[in-house]
This record gives C-alpha cells, sequence and structure tokens, in this order.
C-alpha cells in the first residue's frame, strides 16, 4: 500500500491520543477555575430571618421563620451543585410543614413556641452541616465560598438561639438570670453576643447547662472566626486575577 502525504497517520493504542489529551487539559481547567456553589442566595435569605426576629418575637413571625428555614434546606441542597435534592429531604420538608401547621392550631402557645424553636434547631444544623462540608471542599476561593462560610457563622448563631428556645420551654425555671424575657429577640440577641463574645452583662445564664451552652457557642465562634473564615479570606482572590483558563495560585493557604 502506497505511503500517501494526504493520508491521516493511523492511531495506535500504545500512543497517546493528542484530541483527547487536549480535551482533558482544558476539561480539568474549567473544572479548577472556581467551585460552582453559589451560597449567596442562602445568605440572603438567613439574613432575612435574623431581621424577622430582631424586630418581632410574634407567633406568625415564628412560623415565617420556621417556613423560610424549610426554604432554606431545599435552597442550600440546590446550591450545592453535585448534590442532589433525595427523597429524605424532600420529607424532612414535608413533616417540617405538618408540624409547623399542627403546632400553631392544636398546641398552646408557650407549647408551640418549644415545638417551633426544636423545629427550627433541626433544620439549621441540617443546613449548618451542609453548608460547611461543601465550603471546606473548595479549592479554589471565590465571593460563593465566602457567602458560604458568613451563612455558616450566622447559622451557628441561629441554631443556638433556637437552643435557647426549646431550653427555656422545657425548663421550669427562668433561663435568664435577670428573669423574664426568654422571648425570640431575646435568645437572639443573647445569641449573638455570646457568639462574638462581646458580653454585655444584661443577659446572663442563669442554669449551669445553660452556662454550658453558651460556654460552648462562644468557643465555637472564635475557633470559627480563627480557622474558616481567615484561612478563606486569606486565600480569596478576584476573579479578574485569574490567568485565561487557569486557577489562581493559592499558595499553602489554600491547600
Amino acid at each position: 500500500m502506497r505511503d500517501d502525504a494526504s493520508t491521516p497517520p493511523r492511531w495506535r493504542p500504545d500512543t497517546p491520543d493528542p484530541i483527547g489529551d487536549v480535551e482533558s487539559q482544558h476539561t480539568s481547567c474549567r473544572r479548577g477555575t472556581s467551585p460552582t456553589d453559589r451560597f449567596v442566595p442562602v445568605l440572603a435569605l438567613l439574613s432575612c430571618t435574623y431581621v424577622l426576629f430582631m424586630t418581632t418575637s410574634s407567633p406568625w413571625a415564628q412560623a415565617a421563620a420556621v417556613a423560610m428555614h424549610l426554604a432554606t434546606l431545599v435552597l442550600a441542597f440546590q446550591a450545592a451543585r453535585g448534590t442532589r435534592v433525595r427523597r429524605p429531604v424532600v420529607l424532612v420538608v414535608v413533616v417540617g410543614a405538618v408540624v409547623l401547621v399542627l403546632a400553631n392550631a392544636l398546641l398552646p402557645a408557650p407549647a408551640a413556641s418549644g415545638a417551633m424553636a426544636a423545629l427550627r434547631a433541626a433544620l439549621q444544623g441540617m443546613v449548618l452541616a451542609l453548608v460547611v462540608a461543601r465550603v471546606v471542599q473548595h479549592r479554589v476561593v471565590t465571593v460563593q465560598t465566602l457567602a458560604g462560610a458568613v451563612s455558616a457563622y450566622l447559622l451557628i448563631g441561629l441554631l443556638f438561639a433556637s437552643l435557647y428556645g426549646v431550653a427555656a420551654w422545657a425548663s421550669p425555671e427562668d433561663l435568664f438570670a435577670q428573669g423574664g424575657d426568654e422571648h425570640v429577640q431575646a435568645l437572639q440577641y443573647f445569641s449573638f453576643t455570646t457568639l462574638t463574645t462581646l458580653g454585655y452583662g444584661d443577659l446572663t445564664a442563669a442554669s449551669y447547662l445553660v452556662r454550658g451552652l453558651a460556654t460552648f457557642e462562644a468557643v465555637l465562634g472564635q475557633i470559627f472566626l480563627a480557622t474558616l473564615i481567615a484561612r478563606l479570606v486569606a486565600a480569596f482572590q478576584p476573579r479578574h486575577t485569574d490567568r485565561a483558563g487557569e486557577a489562581p495560585d493559592l499558595g499553602p493557604a489554600g491547600r
């Protein structure tokens, strides 16, 4: 058979495929450019929940907050690209909605408030675990990564506020040494002043159980800021500094 220069060379199995190599390189570059999670909407919804409890502590606000946390759970799963909304999550949302309706319809106000605090704590814990698990997997730090980390920090404060609400409902004694003032606004205020270690002293825990929770929250908040948040901020690089098709060099802080 004549060897014609116009005839393309045959590809042999023992030689690398140049086209396949180029495609795999471009694919790996695209995968390493930036994370595809979208946590800015999650942060926006959590901020709305915080503002809602900052302005009112009425029963409708508590019900609305539970509904917003149900939406946050679904939104967090959708934000984590590659994590599908599976049947257990749908089941949790449906059961949570049913508990929300029944608690407001059948239970007296104090019991309904305690049930909704427990439901909020369960939902916040699930969202917190999901967001942190996704954020620590980001090899490239972007605005979405920082939004996820700030969302996790807000979730810690909201989660402990709900736990304080459960403790106030379950304990026959006053939650605070100053007495009274165990509504949602006071619980959220106490939680975030504890998380940020402000320690104003106008509200202090009465029982050793709540004191232990408050101490754990303060320690957890400082560890979170000193490790995850500080590491992500140090590794953050704006998108315009990236070279075309390449991930930014994060150095030791980003590995």
